[in-house]
């Protein structure tokens, strides 16, 4: 039997189950995208209809066993390594150089947090940097986490194995040097791995041990309502260090909105990328002028 497409009472039941569970606000524009993503969940499960779906995620078992599926269904995780090149360039020549400044007289510890890291390439691309760029590497203390809420992404992340798609941004020097070929794919060398660590985190709750040097959310905004956006920009201003750096990601929207821009409390230093600044702390404020243009 053909399953019909979503209604729009079903569509509006999922997206706010969606909604409730991760902030993630779907409007009705995507309804023909979610019919056609939640069918292959219905014919892999033998359901007969989005209400038979929407009965079993809502379920005890139902939900710790196919909510890993269904958020993979509801979210987009296409990533690659090195995704936007002057980010990574503005992380190179400008933020890591910081980081020697700052910290290579001291304790050298980094830390740096992945939000929304999908399958994990823009933690790896840090971490491939750092281990590039950082002198006498072995005397850093780096630490870099990604999060997620889709336990499928974030098993894929720990996992490391890549196929060319995701390596097509990154030079053919650089994969020989990090990755190793597995079959037609490519596994990051245990040398990059074991700088990171992923683990389950929804942006609507406070992330515990905080006070990193540095935050990515990047295209993730973009899925949240202004109420949920905001949410997520405190969790993360809150998680900075002071003298830290938050990059929004290659649309910003909070200088454009209003509302969005009155509650950000960091400091704006250039496009898409915020500062915080300490307290009566001259060496702060020489961190800012330091990675400002």
């Amino acid at each position: 039997m053909e399953l019909k497409k979503l209604t729009i009472a079903e569509f509006k039941k999922i997206a706010s189950f969606v909604y409730e569970k991760t902030g993630i606000h779907l409007e009705e524009s995507k309804l023909g995208l979610l019919s056609n993503r939640l069918r292959k969940r219905l014919r892999a499960l033998k359901l007969d209809t989005f209400n038979d779906y929407f009965k079993l995620i809502q379920s005890k078992e139902g939900y710790e066993q196919e909510l890993p599926h269904f958020l993979s269904a509801v979210t987009t995780n296409e990533t690659y390594f090195f995704r936007n090149e002057k980010l990574w360039e503005y992380f190179s020549n400008d933020l890591i150089p910081n980081f020697i400044k700052m910290k290579g007289s001291g304790s050298k510890a980094v830390r740096i947090w992945s939000a929304a890291s999908s399958t994990g390439a823009e933690a790896y691309t840090a971490a491939i940097l750092l281990r590039e760029l950082l002198p006498n590497f072995n005397s850093w203390n780096v630490r870099i986490i990604g999060t997620d809420i889709s336990k499928n992404v974030l098993d894929a992340a720990k996992a490391g194995v890549y196929n060319t798609y995701a390596l097509s941004k990154t030079s053919k020097e650089r994969v020989e040097r990090w990755f190793k070929p597995v079959g037609d794919d490519f596994e990051l060398k245990d040398e990059i791995k074991k700088l990171v660590t992923f683990q389950f985190h929804n942006l609507r709750d406070k992330f515990p041990n905080g006070r990193f040097d540095l935050i990515f959310l990047r295209n993730v905004l973009m899925y949240f309502d202004n109420k949920m956006k905001k949410q997520a920009i405190t969790v993360v201003s809150d998680a900075l260090a002071q003298g830290g750096h938050l990059i929004i990601g290659d649309v910003d929207p909070i200088r454009t909105i209003p509302e969005l821009n009155e509650h950000m409390k960091l400091d704006y230093i250039r496009p898409g990328t915020y500062f915080k600044p300490g307290v009566n702390s001259k060496e702060s404020q020489a961190q800012k002028q330091l990675v400002t243009k």
